[in-house]
């Protein structure tokens, strides 16, 4: 972006993004699949087992999914200058979604940590398809950087 050349910008976003995926889907997948293999080197409840593969499960397809847009892409629309949007969608995003979803889901909901887990992967949902829509929108490509 410094040099101007927004067609590679683009070309780099949307390479990165779908390499990005690719890692992630091939990492989580790896981790849930070893899950199981190193709950036995814990002396854990089977209630407690099943709950932290739910977790895993839970946390890594939305890692594999959602948190490359939500996170990557992110930072990479900063890195064009457009810093202040993304800023507040993180702040938003944090506070207005995984926050007060936590609470509904975690306490009132009495879903305990399986709550906070979905207002986590809803954090990032939300994020990642706001960050999506501003790169497709193209309003990044309008900042100057140094």
């Amino acid at each position: 972006m410094g040099a101007g050349e927004i067609r590679q910008a683009e070309h780099y976003f949307r390479k990165l993004t779908q390499i990005t995926v690719l890692f992630a889907v091939v990492w989580n997948v790896l981790i849930f699949g070893l899950t199981p293999v190193l709950m036995h080197f814990y002396a854990l409840e089977p209630q407690t087992k099943s709950l932290g593969i739910r977790l895993v499960l839970l946390h890594n397809i939305f890692n594999a999914l959602a948190f490359p847009f939500a996170d990557p892409l992110g930072k990479g629309l900063r890195a064009t200058g457009d810093v202040v949007f993304t800023t507040f969608v993180s702040l938003f995003t944090t506070i207005g979604v995984r926050l007060v979803l936590s609470v509904i889901f975690g306490i009132w909901l009495n879903m305990g940590v399986m709550g906070i887990a979905w207002a986590m992967c809803l954090d990032w949902s939300v994020r990642g398809v706001i960050f999506w829509i501003r790169f497709r929108q193209g309003k990044w490509k309008t900042f100057r950087v140094i």
